[in-house]
């Protein structure tokens, strides 16, 4: 399998049917976000229909799905296909501890996070400073040096 074998015009059309969703959600008008998701999970199906169960493709309908079981479910499984196939897991699994941190299930994104700690040295200075604040952000507070 390969990391992103999607040709140059099958990307854009994914990137076309996504701005509308994204400016809908900006907009503030879920049900205009949610007719133009339909049109994006088409594109993405249709994709599917042609390369199966992508990584790319999964983590993609994750990124915008409102239900956070189903996104914490595409990205596991997004992350489970990637790693039978030896394909970068820190993007899939940043998305994904974001997504428990925000559920309030920090051990559960911490653990997300260590899972990947060994592809950082692969990934950018971006990716390395999100994975650190991640971190920080699902590590239980020390109590200060006076115990109080």
């Amino acid at each position: 399998m390969e990391a992103f074998p999607f040709t140059e015009s099958e990307w854009a059309t994914v990137r076309e049917a996504a701005l509308p969703v994204v400016n809908a959600g900006l907009a503030d008008d879920p049900a205009l976000r949610a007719s133009y998701l339909i049109g994006l999970r088409d594109v993405l199906a249709g994709l599917r229909a042609r390369y199966g169960d992508h990584p790319v493709l999964l983590e993609t309908e994750a990124d915008f799905a409102e239900d956070t079981e189903e996104r914490v479910a595409l990205y596991r499984r997004a992350a489970g296909i990637a790693e039978r196939h030896g394909l970068p897991t820190l993007g899939i699994q940043l998305s994904l501890a974001r997504v428990l941190l925000d559920a309030g299930e920090s051990g559960a994104a911490l653990a997300e996070l260590r899972a990947c700690e060994g592809e950082l040295g692969e990934g950018d200075d971006s990716a390395r400073a999100e994975w650190a604040q991640l971190v920080a952000e699902a590590s239980p507070a020390e109590p200060n040096r006076r115990g109080t």
